[in-house]
């Protein structure tokens, strides 16, 4: 997990947005112009009585967004990975708003590579 605790959620939610790509039948609801500030708040403002989920992004507008936003014990985290994104896109979201991230020391791919060597060396299990 990533801690994110302290990311203006609107931005963030904004940026995953503008990172995203339609996929499947998204492509039939696609736009291309940005989330706005008021739907991006909106969408937050969807969670605020969730204890569990701060934001949960599925598909927006067409978009693939796939992107969850855990609370848990008083701080805001999101999975080391993002389904249908890749790694750059990853750390583009991150360094965009501000969060900062440690290299991996187990990793040589990547802080937040999933392929099966890493996953085994991350775990101490085979898969």
């Amino acid at each position: 997990m990533i801690d994110i605790t302290g990311v203006d959620l609107v931005k963030f939610v904004q940026r995953v947005y503008d990172l995203s790509s339609p996929q499947g039948m998204g492509f039939m609801y696609f736009t291309p112009e940005p989330l706005s500030v008021e739907e991006a708040r909106e969408i937050i403002d969807s969670f605020k009585n969730d204890e569990s989920v701060a934001v949960s992004l599925d598909y927006i507008k067409g978009r693939s967004c796939k992107m969850h936003v855990f609370k848990e014990g008083g701080k805001l985290q999101i999975h080391d990975n993002w389904y249908d994104h890749t790694d750059q896109q990853l750390k583009d979201l991150l360094s965009s708003t501000g969060v900062s991230i440690k290299s991996d020391p187990i990793c040589e791919h990547g802080f937040c590579c999933n392929c099966n060597d890493c996953i085994i060396k991350r775990s101490g299990r085979r898969l």
